[in-house]
């Protein structure tokens, strides 16, 4: 059983994770003004990775409670 807590954290992350850098099409490195220059390798990686293990979660609790997830890959 999840409790309410947790279920307003996974949908919070959730929406932090639709945007993550990748998602908003910023190419890491690129100086034309999308922000990719403000990343090292290390922090987009970090970012990336904390997106995808989100929306897994979020498509894993879909799943589990019969809700067809229609959400960002």
């Amino acid at each position: 059983m999840m409790k309410l807590s947790e279920l307003e954290k996974l949908f919070a992350h959730y929406e932090s994770a639709r945007w993550s850098p990748s998602r908003m099409n910023v190419k890491i490195g690129c100086d034309c003004g999308c922000g990719g220059d403000m990343y090292t390798a290390e922090s987009w990686r970090a970012e990336e990775d904390t997106a995808d293990k989100t929306i897994k979660k979020m498509k894993q609790f879909c799943d589990k409670y019969g809700i067809e997830y229609d959400g960002v890959e």
